[in-house]
């Protein structure tokens, strides 16, 4: 058996370098047997060109591994040593070499006398001698940092953040096309000097060299391209009158005053074969993968905790700034961070975003969705505690439940300008059979979305369907037949109506556990549930028994209806 590697690089030669097409690919297969050392394989139409050989040689290709050890930092000292070798100087003459004759003749001289005795005594001419590579002299080389402490006794990140400088410095005048692959440059940097070493890859070293960087990083995994002054003034100029137009105005502009384009790939493990064998990259335009990889929310979560980050600390900048006294400052640092968190409490619970998907909506108008949820369970006979009942739902019911907190917030969202978000979903929106519930209901005609029809009917409960839309609906509370004198007659837009969701428990609970306030209007006596007592309402409701919630009924089996279960 044999090992076999095989690579495909596609060039994208925009400057038709040494003659050749803009696009091209080149391969090379590595095996075992031959010592994983293989010949180019050349794009059909490039066969016996002489120049693809040169153009591949015109590359200057830094690894910089993971672990930046002392053996790396000996192996990037030799290259600087070169580099200083090679360097010439305005008169095209090298002053480390020259420095390094005039060393040698400097020590010959001094030595003179040792070396004649040497040569009578043992016949054998000898002389000190420097190479004029000095490669022993830089392998022991050694950096002097403030308070003359050696780099090598600092901590790994100032150790760390000398190789991309020394690899700028020496590809500074290279005529080369210079490509860094740099392992987790974050190693050993804190979170602050990450951000500043991955602002200067983006900003300094990228504008000349091909970067490509290996991360687990969220400051790097939030990398995206950042405009020059100099692109945006292209892009909002006016002469410029089409795409095209600007794009070749962008190709002009000198690597300075260029943004650095950024790709970024996601790379994963097989989990069968356990061989990295899925790559995918991500599409900045639509904020999307190609193909679908396995953690899809990566990119978008490293730049809102970048974002966060960024303008928490220009926050905290402007308090340093204020001359304000330090009590002060505290007070306005703690509100900060105490709204940051009130902001972090109010973020939906993922668990209901992935519910949302898996269940039909029922979008309900109060502020507490209790009594919903004991009533359906006790109804369905399931044993529940005031700790469990929300758990409870969520298992047995096939419908999930959102809080719109108010008729009018609830008819909102139900008008929506589209139902982006809910194309895959399906929504009823509960209105109570009230004043406010009806006249929100009712006004859910008033544009070319809905059905003018209202369908059902008092006791089973009234609904209208969006249109375009398979399952989207607005419906109203089914009213029991002892309440019907409380309701006015909808289709023809009338809203005097006074029954609540709560209204559905008998008259005699609603009394006895002092719920209500009875009132009158137009000799039609009424109860009106009190506002105060409604987030008292799971422990009353818990107590009663299943027969108390059979007025219920009607309402889930119409939902359940319109939700086709």
């Amino acid at each position: 058996s044999d090992e076999v590697i095989s690579i495909k690089l596609f060039f994208n030669n925009k400057e038709k370098q040494r003659g050749l097409p803009e696009k091209f690919w080149v391969s090379k297969l590595f095996s075992q047997k031959n010592n994983f050392e293989g010949e180019y394989v050349y794009q059909t139409d490039l066969k016996g060109n002489a120049q693809v050989k040169i153009f591949l040689g015109g590359f200057q290709f830094e690894y910089i591994p993971a672990i930046k050890d002392r053996l790396y930092f000996n192996h990037l000292f030799e290259k600087l040593q070169s580099y200083l070798f090679e360097k010439k100087g305005k008169g095209k003459h090298n002053k480390f070499a020259e420095s390094s004759l005039h060393f040698n003749k400097m020590l010959q001289n001094e030595t003179e006398v040792l070396f004649e005795e040497f040569e009578k005594s043992s016949g054998v001419f000898a002389a000190f001698h420097i190479p004029s590579t000095l490669v022993d002299f830089f392998r022991t080389l050694s950096v002097k940092t403030e308070n003359d402490v050696s780099l090598f006794d600092r901590g790994d990140g100032v150790q760390a953040r000398f190789i991309p400088e020394i690899l700028n410095e020496i590809s500074r005048n290279s005529k080369k096309n210079i490509i860094w692959a740099f392992e987790e440059p974050e190693n050993s940097y804190e979170a602050k000097n990450i951000r500043k070493l991955r602002d200067e890859f983006i900003g300094k070293y990228s504008r000349r060299m091909q970067i490509f960087v290996t991360s687990h990083t969220k400051e790097f995994l939030s990398i995206e391209r950042k405009y020059t002054k100099h692109e945006f003034s292209i892009e909002k100029n006016k002469k410029y009158s089409t795409r095209a137009k600007k794009d070749i105005a962008l190709t002009k502009l000198s690597a300075d005053n260029s943004s650095s384009a950024v790709s970024i790939y996601r790379v994963w493990k097989n989990e069968q074969t356990k061989n990295t064998s899925y790559v995918t990259r991500y599409d900045d335009k639509n904020g999307v993968w190609e193909d679908i990889c396995d953690d899809l929310g990566i990119i978008q979560e490293s730049r809102i905790i970048e974002e966060l980050q960024s303008k928490l600390t220009l926050q905290e900048k402007s308090i340093e700034e204020s001359n304000l006294s330090i009590d002060k400052q505290k007070i306005i640092t703690d509100n900060l961070y105490k709204d940051l968190e009130s902001a972090m409490s109010k973020l939906d619970d993922v668990n209901q975003q992935i519910e949302e998907f898996k269940k039909p909506i029922l979008a309900v108008e109060d502020k507490y969705d209790a009594i919903y949820k004991i009533a359906y369970l006790k109804i369905a006979n399931i044993p529940i505690t005031i700790k469990n009942y929300n758990e409870k739902f969520s298992e047995v019911s096939p419908f999930m439940i959102i809080r719109a907190e108010g008729a009018g917030s609830l008819a909102g969202k139900l008008r929506m300008n589209n139902t982006d978000g809910y194309d895959d979903k399906k929504l009823i929106g509960l209105f109570d059979f009230d004043r406010e519930g009806t006249e929100n209901f009712y006004n859910l005609k008033n544009g070319n979305d809905w059905d003018d029809t209202i369908n059902g009917g008092k006791s089973t409960g009234f609904f209208k369907k969006r249109k375009n839309h398979d399952c989207f609906y607005g419906m109203l509370l089914p009213i029991p037949d002892r309440h019907l004198d409380l309701v006015g007659d909808i289709k023809t837009g009338k809203f005097d109506a006074k029954v609540e969701i709560e209204n559905l428990l008998s008259n005699s609970v609603l009394k006895r556990r002092k719920l209500v306030d009875e009132e009158e209007i137009l000799t039609i006596k009424y109860l009106k549930i009190k506002k105060n007592v409604k987030s008292k309402l799971p422990n009353i409701l818990l107590q009663l028994d299943a027969s108390e919630f059979e007025d219920f009924k009607p309402l889930f089996r119409k939902i359940e209806g319109l939700f086709g279960i």
